[in-house]
Formats: structure tokens, C-alpha cells, sequence
């Protein structure tokens, strides 16, 4: 899928927002702050919501397919969760996308690459949980690099992913 290709309702399909021509794909952009590599643009994208749930039940909705599906436009994420191994992103049974398992510390950090397949630029995402009162804060860095969206793409995507999350893991 071509890059600033966008879907039936118009959005861009998760993993097809960025570029990554000449860089390695299995180490997250935000390593160095600051510091992007010659001729590339890096753009970051960071959003946050407090939650109404502790971190592990947050954990088990990043981890879990059966779960994954309810924030991530219809992805269940199916991976060990183990860093270095495959994450494949599956819709009906068809895996959709493709990603890599960067740092998973259990209730409080997971990383990970996105992509639409092997030859498409990866998206970073790092999903950073931390205890606050009355639950948790829930706070997803992305990271894209050569081929960023606007604040305003980001928002269109990725703010819908974060609410939704919310709404899964928010007691009734």
C-alpha cells in the first residue's frame, strides 16, 4: 500500500503513515532526543488519557488479540510479547499488518513497530503506563520518521485508538 494511501472512510490505515528510507527498522527513533539522522525528518506524536483501571488490566487490553481489536480499527495484535519476536495485526482471520516487538516491561512499558507489510515504513509505538490516583495514566508515543502526519493526521488516527482504549478498559 502506497504511503498517504487512506482507506474506505477516508483515514490512513495504521501503519501506513511513514517512511523509513535508510534506517534501521528494529530501533525506535526516540533513542537519541533531538537528534534525527541526516536528511531524515522525524516527527512524534504523543497522546494521554487517565483511566479508570489499574496498569495490569491496561497490559492485559495492549496484549490481548481478543482485546486489541476493540481500539486498533479491528486489529487483533497477536504476539509473545516477548522483545525481538513478530507481532502480526489480524482482521477476519487475514493478517492485515505486520511489526516487531521492541521492550515489553510488564504493567508499565510496551514498544513496538508497526508496518503494512515487510517493504512499508514502520510506525513506533511506545505505550507508557504509569499508577495515578483512581487508576492509571496511559500515555502512547508515536514515532514516524521521513514521512510524518501533521498534528492533525495524528490526532485523526491515533486519538480515536486512545479513547476507544479508554472506553474498553474504563469499569462501566
Amino acid at each position: 500500500m502506497p504511503n498517504g494511501s487512506r482507506n474506505s472512510s477516508g483515514r490512513r490505515p495504521i501503519g501506513v503513515a511513514v517512511a523509513a528510507h535508510g534506517t534501521e527498522p528494529s530501533h525506535s527513533p526516540r533513542g537519541e532526543p533531538g537528534r534525527q539522522p541526516p536528511g531524515v525528518a522525524c516527527a512524534a506524536h504523543v497522546f494521554a488519557a487517565h483511566v479508570r483501571a489499574d496498569s495490569g488490566l491496561v497490559w492485559t487490553a495492549l496484549t490481548d488479540p481478543g482485546q486489541t481489536a476493540a481500539y486498533l480499527y479491528g486489529l487483533a495484535a497477536h504476539s509473545t510479547w516477548v522483545p525481538g519476536d513478530p507481532i502480526e495485526f489480524r482482521l477476519g482471520g487475514r493478517a492485515e499488518a505486520i511489526g516487531r516487538v521492541l521492550h515489553a516491561r510488564c504493567h508499565e512499558r510496551l514498544s513496538y513497530l508497526l508496518q503494512a507489510g515487510p517493504g512499508d515504513p514502520p510506525v513506533y509505538l511506545t505505550w507508557l503506563l504509569r499508577p495515578a490516583p483512581g487508576g492509571c495514566v496511559v500515555r502512547l508515543e508515536i514515532d514516524q520518521v521521513d514521512h510524518a502526519d501533521s498534528p492533525q493526521e495524528a490526532e485523526d488516527v491515533w486519538l480515536a485508538v486512545l479513547a476507544a482504549l479508554q472506553l474498553l478498559v474504563n469499569p462501566a
